[in-house]
């Protein structure tokens, strides 16, 4: 009786050891503890691609420390090419941290394969700040007379100066159609926009014949103003058909990596 006993102990624990042999290490992967927020991605987005709102992707594979530091990264893919989204991808790298890998409870660190997306930026609620006077929209409009064509010129400048070297003259030709098209009606609503962004200590200096203020960015009155981001909407539209025409503007990443990398 006791031999059985034991013989079915022994059973048992010979069970459970190869249970345990089947289930294997205890693998948890990596994840990222921070990433690049959207107005660092903001700082990098291709000037072209952001004036004609395409998105865009980048496909990395980094190595990590055990501090969780990125490392000896490469590329993978991008998409849409031609557009250098993978320009500002270096300055990105440094703003992820990584908790490592663990095997059994032990950091094993092993390389990550992880997107970076570039998205347009998304369209401000409705305008819920002190009305706006028509007198400190006068006074914006006066101080932004000089605007017009030398505005259309600094766009073509940044945008041919962020895409490849093929697509330069085209996207230059691009972009001087949808000024064409576009840049009277948003000038028009650049002064709105301007007195909707700013705080109202800055409001009351526009009144003083000697009162200074630093005027917002684009980037800014877009954020805030709802009207001027529907026209830039419009522009943005006029340049990202008449690209994507020309040439690809899909996000799909392909699966393999570059010949090279």
């Amino acid at each position: 009786m006791l031999n059985r006993t034991i013989s079915g102990v022994i059973a048992l624990a010979a069970v459970s050891g190869l249970n345990a042999c089947e289930k294997g290490p205890e693998i948890v992967p990596a994840q990222f503890t921070a990433r690049p927020s959207a107005s660092d991605i903001a700082e990098v987005y291709p000037a072209f691609a952001r004036m004609a709102r395409i998105p865009g992707k980048v496909k990395m594979r980094c190595e990590y420390s055990i501090s969780g530091t990125l490392q000896r990264c490469r590329q993978i893919a991008v998409a849409p090419e031609g557009l250098n989204f993978e320009a500002g991808v270096p300055r990105l790298l440094s703003k992820y941290t990584v908790a490592p890998q663990t095997l059994d409870g032990r950091p094993a660190p092993a390389p990550i394969t992880f997107v970076i997306s570039f998205n347009p930026p998304p369209a401000p609620g409705p305008y819920t700040g002190e009305p706006v006077r028509e007198a400190d929209v006068a006074v914006v409009r006066r101080s932004l007379s000089y605007m017009g064509e030398a505005e259309n010129r600094a766009a073509q400048y940044r945008a041919t100066r962020s895409v490849e070297l093929d697509r330069m003259t085209t996207v230059g030709r691009i972009v001087d159609s949808a000024y064409a098209a576009e840049g009277a009606a948003r000038r028009a609503v650049m002064p709105l926009a301007v007195v909707q962004t700013l705080l109202p200590a800055d409001r009351r200096e526009l009144s003083k014949p000697s009162g200074y203020v630093m005027f917002p960015t684009l980037y800014q009155l877009e954020a805030e103003s709802p009207e001027f981001f529907a026209a830039n909407e419009r522009l943005a539209s006029h340049m990202r058909n008449a690209y994507c025409a020309a040439w690809s503007c899909s996000t799909e990443l392909p699966e393999a990596a570059p010949a090279g990398t």
